[in-house]
């Protein structure tokens, strides 16, 4: 007798073989009937929750930017607006199971795909928490940043792009100046958003 499963089990199986294959196989190279094979379930399932193959590397993002939130609501409670703000940067700088499969898009070029998930788990996940922190720092006076939120959080998504630059830059970059690149980026993100020097300094030895 087949075991009937919950759906939430399913995408998870779907999910899992998605990620192995991407990140070992390939994006372009994996299709969904590899998806499906390796997760044992049916095309008709698989098509039941994800209209695309894009769209199932969207959702497997969307899943990242939740369990984000959960940790970081699970880390920040009762604390200032600056105590907040190196919580979300401490987890925004952690490694994460999707590394590899980040990286694996990467050396594949797949930027375009790429960028359309950032713009997403930005709108939905993270730019919201980062809103938050910074209206927080604002009204209790811990914060002093001279534009506007928006302005703001603005130059702290270019900072954060320079400190991990995408495509073939990344490629280059060793583990000696990427300790360089966080260096210099926490300094910059410190002066947007007028903290003290080296507020952001034990988050490089963390």
């Amino acid at each position: 007798m087949r075991t009937r499963k919950e759906p939430e089990q399913r995408k998870q199986e779907i999910f899992a073989a998605a990620v192995q294959l991407f990140t070992e196989k390939g994006y372009a190279a994996t299709t969904v009937a590899d998806i499906t094979k390796a997760a044992g379930v049916a095309k008709g399932t698989f098509f039941y929750y994800f209209e695309t193959k894009d769209a199932l590397l969207e959702a497997i993002g969307r899943r990242w930017t939740q369990s984000f939130a959960r940790q970081y609501e699970a880390s920040e409670k009762g604390t200032g607006a600056v105590d907040r703000f190196r919580v979300f940067l401490q987890l925004f700088e952690s490694d994460t199971p999707l590394d590899p499969l980040f990286d694996r898009l990467i050396l594949e070029r797949q930027y375009q795909i790429m960028d359309a998930i950032w713009q997403k788990m930005l709108a939905e996940t993270f730019e919201p928490l980062l809103r938050g922190i910074l209206m927080q720092g604002q009204a209790e006076g811990s914060m002093h940043f001279a534009g506007s939120i928006d302005s703001t959080m603005h130059y702290f998504w270019c900072i954060f792009d320079a400190m991990y630059p995408m495509g073939d830059a990344m490629q280059h970059i060793g583990e000696a100046q990427m300790e360089v690149h966080l260096s210099v980026g926490h300094r910059l993100i410190e002066t947007l958003l007028g903290l003290p020097s080296g507020t952001l300094e034990l988050l490089e030895h963390s």
